[in-house]
């Protein structure tokens, strides 16, 4: 199905990258922008990537698609606000980066029936906002799919080819599988760096200490464009996940400490594994990347979801066809 009047609630990096693809794979595509940052929805609009600004009610008004793509605390209770102004056949999907609370927010809130299906692109900036959008931001990456158990196949199909038209590549999850992933890739990554930050903050001498950081550290613990609040919303909305992946590290932590300590002569080894695993991951992404015709990260659950929904069950319904 072709959507030709396509809502986005939510005009950030995010929101304003899918407003911009969509005109560029759909041109005859109407994008109207919602936001309650007035300001961000001008900004949207001077980078056309929505045609106009709307109120809430207006932009959903006889819209075939709608994006949501504000934080991940906010969209409970946008969800109870959009509930009785959805149209009935549109298909609704979200950005959001955690997945569990998303689509139970989705089942409660939202009309029986609704045409939901959960996702997370996983593609961003070190920039945040409407003015670093970028048509292509979704080219070659993975966009993460966790329908409702409840919706319909020709939903399903739709988000796929959605996601296809971006340039993304579809890849299903449950959403307890998305939620334990990013939280291991994404979501302690940022608190590592958040607690790099706050030991470099607690020492006596940091303003020299920091003067002596090479690129690296300065990469590695890149926070100055990060949202806190949105984090914060990740932390409470994905806590179980994250407190089990912190777990994991504090005692990784705590081997190597007790590892210099002793002086370990397994120390080389150790790290020389951690660069052997560290290759191989580079590898498998490129690879996975190069790769159009398969899922680049698969899983046992996300390759059974696969084959009954995405890019999976239309490659192999093609091959029974020849």
């Amino acid at each position: 199905m072709a959507h030709n009047r396509v809502a986005i609630l939510g005009t950030g990096l995010i929101g304003a990258s899918v407003g911009l693809a969509l005109k560029v794979a759909r041109p005859q595509t109407q994008v109207v922008g919602y936001d309650a940052s007035g300001d961000n929805l001008r900004r949207a609009q001077a980078v056309k990537a929505i045609d106009r600004r709307a109120s809430l009610r207006e932009a959903l008004a006889d819209a075939d698609l709608v994006i949501v793509s504000t934080p991940v605390g906010a969209m409970k209770a946008l969800f109870e606000e959009i509930a009785p102004l959805l149209p009935v056949e549109a298909l609704v999907m979200d950005t959001g980066s955690t997945k569990a609370r998303v689509l139970q927010w989705a089942a409660e809130l939202l009309p029986t029936g609704v045409r939901f299906v959960g996702g997370h692109p996983m593609a961003g900036k070190t920039e945040t906002g409407p003015d670093a959008a970028d048509a292509r931001l979704f080219q070659g990456a993975v966009w993460c799919l966790a329908p409702l158990p409840t919706t319909r196949r020709e939903a399903i199909d739709e988000a796929v080819q959605l996601v296809e038209s971006l340039g993304a590549s579809p890849y299903f999850l449950d959403p307890d599988e998305h939620d334990g992933l990013v939280a291991s890739v994404s979501h302690l990554p940022y608190l590592m760096s958040v607690a790099l930050i706050r030991h470099l903050g607690r020492e006596r001498s940091w303003r020299e200490t920091a003067s002596v950081a090479a690129g690296g550290f300065a990469y590695s613990t890149h926070l100055s464009d990060s949202d806190p609040q949105m984090f914060a919303d990740i932390m409470r909305t994905n806590r179980d996940n994250i407190a089990r992946r912190l777990d994991i590290f504090i005692a990784e932590l705590e081997n190597m400490r007790d590892a210099i300590a002793e002086g370990s002569p397994e120390l080389k080894d150790a790290f020389e594994r951690a660069r052997t695993l560290h290759q191989d991951w580079l590898a498998g992404r490129a690879q996975g990347q190069a790769s159009e015709s398969e899922n680049p990260l698969p899983t046992t659950r996300s390759m059974l979801a696969g084959s009954l929904f995405g890019r999976f069950g239309r490659d192999r319904e093609k091959e029974k066809e020849r």
